[in-house]
């Protein structure tokens, strides 16, 4: 960062951006800090749904809510043999494409709320797992980033080696739909298909998102080491485990923040 983050309005008004791998806490941290301290909480993901679901499929919005993100994954959909669950790739690509679109919007609209509202404070925006799909990090002008970091403090969600393997272990048991940046899904998509004997319509869906999610949690990882590193901070996941207010939460942040001010 090119400025100290306790300088930000982000930290002196309370208002964090929470960022990193699904799994690794950011809704559960953010609806605790609405349950305990009446925060205000922003889900970006429910938002996308929102976006996704208001007139062509409305009936999505059934039992849809921050709790429950199932319709958003079944919307998104995994590319393969339509007899076990899959859609055709040319689909997939138009409902990654519609995803991408909402998510910057529902991204940039948690900026307009602060900039429309510039005292609002206790605000957590609770960032959808691929928003480093939508990013460059590297660039001082990245419209997402820049926004976001003008607004609030960006904190990035990491973890130990052995809880990234918890996630695959967990994406092994229930794959589920994910967002991919397009070119890079497109090479996977490419070499998954070299490697397999089966045509496209006889393609095992979660064979492809199992194939899919251990690329992906590398090439993340990278990504949202790179953004806390140039935007903002990062919070290890071992030491969030003891955050049960805003309050523990302010005091990782200060810590993390006269961390980084020091090296």
């Amino acid at each position: 960062m090119k400025i100290i983050a306790n300088e930000t309005s982000g930290f002196q008004f309370k208002r964090f951006a929470l960022l990193g791998m699904s799994g690794l806490g950011k809704t559960f941290i953010s609806r605790s800090l609405v349950k305990r301290d009446n925060w205000m909480h922003y889900s970006v993901d429910y938002e996308i749904g929102k976006i996704l679901f208001k007139n062509k499929h409305r009936n999505l919005l059934n039992g849809f809510e921050v709790g429950n993100l199932t319709n958003l994954s079944d919307f998104l959909g995994k590319p393969g043999s339509p007899s076990m669950g899959g859609i055709p790739f040319s689909e997939y690509l138009t409902r990654q494409k519609l995803h991408r679109d909402a998510e910057i919007k529902a991204t940039l609209h948690a900026s307009s709320l602060v900039e429309n509202s510039p005292e609002l404070s206790h605000f957590v925006c609770d960032t959808s797992g691929s928003i480093c799909e939508l990013v460059n990090p590297s660039d001082e002008d990245d419209a997402i980033l820049k926004s976001l970091s003008k607004n609030f403090l960006i904190i990035c969600l990491e973890a130990p080696d052995s809880m990234y393997q918890v996630l695959i272990n967990r994406f092994l048991a229930k794959p589920k739909p994910m967002y991919y940046e397009e070119n890079f899904l497109h090479s996977l998509w490419q070499s998954f298909k070299n490697e397999t004997p089966n045509i496209n319509d006889h393609i095992n869906p979660d064979d492809f998102m199992i194939y899919g999610f251990k690329a992906l949690i590398k090439r993340r990882k990278a990504i949202f080491d790179s953004i806390s590193k140039n935007w903002g901070i990062s919070l290890n996941f071992e030491n969030l485990r003891v955050v049960k207010s805003a309050a523990d939460l302010v005091k990782a942040i200060q810590f993390e923040i006269a961390s980084k001010i020091k090296s």
